[in-house]
């Protein structure tokens, strides 16, 4: 169970990610400080940080029951899904580096979680 509730902070936390590059690109830094500042409290941004502060506290759960030398390094399982959404939903390109960086990311994660 308390491996499900890491996995399902990495993805709030990934979302999270993929939800801010997105208000990122809404914003408007060359008009002003007030406008951006304005631009930044968009739907997007709130539900993007609203992602950050759940995954947060489903971590707090999380390093209550785990090592912190095995949960992590679960965390960089987020990179994984960062790249997928990437490349689905922003059509970024995945090179064969990428991929198999990726590869011994997860292989690592499974090395560790060994016991």
């Amino acid at each position: 169970m308390i491996y499900l509730l890491a996995l399902i902070s990495i993805a709030l936390g990934s979302t999270g990610q993929f939800v801010l590059k997105l208000a990122a690109g809404e914003l408007r830094p060359d008009s002003g400080i007030w406008n951006l500042v304005y631009s930044m409290i968009s739907l997007k941004m709130v539900f993007a940080v609203s992602c950050f502060v759940f995954s947060m506290l489903m971590w707090i759960f999380v390093l209550r029951k785990l090592e912190l030398s095995i949960a992590y390094p679960m965390v960089s399982l987020g990179y994984i899904l960062v790249m997928l959404l990437s490349f689905f939903f922003l059509q970024e390109q995945v090179s064969a580096a990428k991929v198999g960086g990726t590869l011994l990311i997860v292989a690592g994660v499974i090395v560790l979680n060994m016991k």
